[in-house]
């Protein structure tokens, strides 16, 4: 208390009295003391000898650590509640594929952000749901048309006409091939496979070695070893794509594997006519093709193997471009990252 006053005999000679208005320790406490006389000193206990030991001070310093820590922690749990599973849900919606897995968004947290991540599960599902039955729908109408083609070409080849009888098998062929190619393109293999590291150049020397085998001008250009991210049987099948494009209209084809920092770069170079750059945007379009592209390519394909690919490559979280290779020719650029950002297995 700051009324603590009391007297102290001084036993001590003259010359240690201590002046009037000095701090002492007596008795292990700092007392503000007093001269009375020649014997007595009067003596002030329970002074602090800083501000900071007061106990006014140290109450009005709790209550002020009170009053910004706690709004402080309660803002910090409010945060991490609300964006915590927002973050979540944004990585999800930004990573994830919707033919792969049961559930792409946890459902942990507070109440509001359990039923919006139960509502894009079910927006989710349903998705998957009209892509899994159209899909399916498409499939079974490409294997219906196989029965009346059958048909179809045994009563052409029984022609006598000649000249009819060919130009129909030949439109029978076109039509086959079409349906052979839809189906092709409806494979669901490619979007259940699950993204690994595997060996990217491995993938590539045997999608070259391949065409090499069977003679055509197809090349690997790279290191022989690169580990990366991928699916390897989607990503054989896109290369096996684009070098199947370039042999039709070109003379020879490179694969260049090269690394950069940010991703496995492959590149499939042909010195063909190219394709002219209005028609680049709309090439990985289903069955698009540009008369005047790769020299009438409407007469190749029917403008899936593009688009086949660009799935492919969006699956793997990647990108494709399409440049002019010089002196003619062109370029396809695939960026496969070096981290995947889609959901591997």
């Amino acid at each position: 208390s700051y009324l603590q006053w009391r007297n102290i005999e001084w036993l001590l000679g003259v010359e240690d009295r201590p002046i009037d208005g000095r701090w002492l320790t007596i008795d292990g406490q700092s007392a503000f003391v007093i001269g009375l006389d020649q014997q007595t000193i009067l003596a002030h206990f329970g002074v602090p000898d800083t501000l900071l030991t007061s106990d006014l001070v140290h109450s009005l310093f709790y209550k002020f650590m009170a009053f910004i820590a706690l709004p402080t922690l309660i803002w910090i749990f409010a945060v991490w509640t609300v964006t915590d599973p927002l973050k979540r849900i944004s990585t999800a919606v930004g990573s994830a594929e919707i033919e792969n897995g049961d559930e792409l968004f946890v459902e942990r947290g507070s109440v509001e952000m359990v039923g919006l991540a139960r509502a894009l599960n079910r927006m989710r599902t349903r998705i998957r749901t009209m892509i899994e039955n159209r899909t399916r729908m498409l499939r079974s109408v490409s294997h219906d048309l196989r029965t009346p083609l059958t048909r179809l070409r045994l009563r052409a080849e029984r022609m006598d006409d000649g000249l009819i009888r060919t130009a129909m098998l030949s439109d029978i062929q076109h039509i086959e091939d079409l349906v052979d190619e839809t189906l092709t393109y409806l494979r669901n293999d490619v979007s259940t496979e699950k993204l690994q590291r595997a060996d990217i150049a491995s993938v590539l020397q045997t999608v070259c070695a391949e065409f090499s085998d069977v003679g055509f001008p197809v090349s690997y250009s790279g290191p022989d070893r690169l580990l990366g991210w991928c699916k390897p049987n989607a990503l054989a099948r896109a290369i096996t794509n684009l070098c199947d494009n370039g042999v039709r209209f070109a003379g020879n084809v490179t694969v260049a594997l090269t690394q950069t920092e940010t991703a496995a770069r492959i590149a499939v170079v042909d010195d063909g006519p190219g394709i002219p750059t209005p028609a680049r945007a709309r090439v990985f379009e289903p069955f698009f093709k540009e008369d005047t592209s790769r020299g009438g390519m409407s007469k190749h394909g029917f403008g899936l193997g593009l688009s086949i690919v660009a799935d492919i490559i969006q699956g793997h979280g990647g990108k494709i471009e399409l440049q002019d290779n010089q002196p003619t020719g062109l370029v396809v650029t695939v960026d496969l990252p070096n981290e995947p950002s889609v959901q591997p297995s």
